[in-house]
């Protein structure tokens, strides 16, 4: 049973300014039979509770530069946080910027990867359910920055900033808590019972650019020009600077190659893993990876796999971090494998997936260009 919260419908309208006139204000959205309603009002005519979703109005689609502006602003002014989005990430067939805020993980889907890309939504998860307050107000913040409310939605966030909701708005089934300019707020539970919020477009926006999904068939070579020097070095600093450091060794390329169509192959033995580099024919320059766990270890695989990407990608290794937030920070290898492709930085795709070699199946990665 939700905890209803209920105002003097009064009240509410005095926060609208007296200069409007009656037929300007907006009118509210009034839950149906059957709908449930976070927020309530209590009519003056019929002295009867009434649940209200939101309020009328049309959609207006926000900016991914102005939304990431207006929520750095507000966290900065309030609680003085600074915060650092990702540039725009390439993932499953969706453009996407994430702030990882340690407890509280935020991915804001866009339409394309530039400024002018609109938000088409905004999702929070909590590590664990201990977190949902902040999973609470950090959504708040971000409604805000998307939905840019009118005097009703400020009157309706203000419950939403100061009152604890964690106990019954972080349910199995979602809660709606407010529409407004074409932005839903919602909370609920995830399927491993972790809180998120959820801001989403009430409108289709089309997706624009991108990268075609993973081709096992007809992989593109890298087109970045890195060299196998280059790589091992960055791949080292990712190791002993990034936040794996201590957990996988430092490999080294061996003298011994395969030669193999109009290139090199070179297989590096790395702890449990094998490492497979395909060169140029001269073994200058860095075309295609692929990375396989032989212990069938998930674990040690990504331990593995986010350095080496962060390597050829150019991602480095203080942006490590964030390639598991992708999947919410607790995805499993079968749900990094889901996403077609895993991700795209910089124009290098990494793809993750199991494979089956003689009855025992491994987690295997492949890194290669983007098309």
């Amino acid at each position: 049973m939700l905890k209803k919260i209920l105002c003097i419908l009064a009240a509410l309208l005095l926060a609208v300014p007296a200069v409007l006139a009656e037929e300007e204000s907006p009118r509210l959205i009034e839950a149906q039979e059957g709908q449930a309603a976070a927020m309530q009002i209590r009519s003056l005519e019929t002295d009867q509770a009434v649940g209200i979703l939101g309020v009328e109005s049309e959609p207006v689609e926000r900016r991914w530069a102005d939304f990431s502006a207006v929520f750095t602003r507000f966290m900065k002014k309030n609680w003085d946080e600074d915060v650092t989005f990702s540039d725009a990430v390439w993932s499953g067939g969706q453009w996407l910027h994430i702030f990882d805020a340690g407890s509280v993980v935020m991915r804001v889907y866009t339409t394309d990867g530039t400024d002018d890309g609109l938000i088409r939504q905004a999702l929070l998860t909590g590590d664990q359910m201990e977190y949902a307050g902040d999973v609470q107000v950090l959504t708040a913040a971000a409604y805000w920055a998307a939905a840019q409310y009118g005097d009703y939605g400020k009157y309706t966030m203000q419950i939403v900033f100061m009152e604890d909701h964690t106990g019954d708005w972080f349910t199995p089934e979602p809660i709606n808590v407010w529409l407004e300019n074409g932005y839903q707020l919602a909370y609920g539970q995830n399927e491993m019972g972790c809180p998120y919020g959820l801001i989403r477009f009430s409108e289709e926006l089309k997706t624009l650019g991108g990268f075609a999904p993973f081709n096992p068939e007809g992989m593109e070579n890298l087109q970045n020009e890195l060299t196998v020097a280059a790589f091992f070095q960055t791949l080292r600093e990712c190791i002993t600077n990034g936040p794996l450091q201590g957990f996988v060794s430092v490999p080294t390329l061996p003298e011994t190659r395969e030669d193999v169509l109009d290139g090199r192959m070179y297989t590096v033995e790395w702890d449990d893993c094998a490492l497979l580099l395909y060169t140029d024919g001269e073994g200058a320059l860095l075309r295609l990876v692929t990375l396989s766990c032989m212990s069938g270890d998930t674990v040690s695989a990504c331990a593995h796999l986010f350095p080496l990407y962060g390597a050829v990608s150019g991602l480095g290794a203080d942006a490590l971090s964030l390639l598991p937030c992708l999947v919410g920070g607790h995805g499993t290898w079968e749900d990094m494998s889901a996403l077609s492709p895993y991700c795209v930085v910089n124009g290098v795709m990494l793809q993750c997936e199991r494979q089956d070699i003689g009855g025992h199946e491994i987690p295997m990665a492949y890194i290669c260009g983007a098309k």
